[in-house]
């Protein structure tokens, strides 16, 4: 037998023992899920000030801004603190007028309001995009 009929049979029974039972192969999983696609997204929904509350208080997020980005944890008593990549620490003030999110980075600035979101994954409240930092 030459060896270019010999590679064929080679090749030919590798191919054959790929697609002999599927359960011997590996299966691409996202999210933890099946691969049939069955986890849905969630859909992009705006907070009731309760849900602000409890998805906010106690936390600490990395947030992306127009003006800038950095971490800040807010407090049950309204306010925040801050380190931003180029102003450094400061403190702020922040409250939730009915499905509202208001906050106020700093003494004498503009007090900035939007609607709270989810997407899943991020938060977007008024002007800053929020990812919660879990220890």
């Amino acid at each position: 037998m030459n060896i270019r009929l010999l590679s064929i049979l080679l090749v030919a029974a590798l191919l054959a023992a790929c697609t002999n039972g599927s359960n011997n192969g590996v299966r691409v999983v996202s999210g933890g899920g099946s691969s049939s696609g069955t986890q849905q997204p969630e859909a992009i929904r705006n907070f009731t000030s309760a849900e602000i509350y409890a998805a906010i208080v106690g936390k600490t997020f990395q947030y992306t801004r127009a003006d800038g980005n950095g971490f800040v944890t807010y407090k049950a008593d309204g306010t925040f603190e801050f380190q931003d990549d180029t102003r450094g620490a400061g403190k702020g003030r922040w409250v939730v007028n009915g499905n509202q999110f208001c906050e106020t980075f700093g003494s004498g600035a503009s007090t900035e309001c939007g609607d709270f979101k989810t997407t899943g994954d991020a938060y977007f409240a008024a002007k800053s995009r929020l990812v919660e930092m879990k220890s």
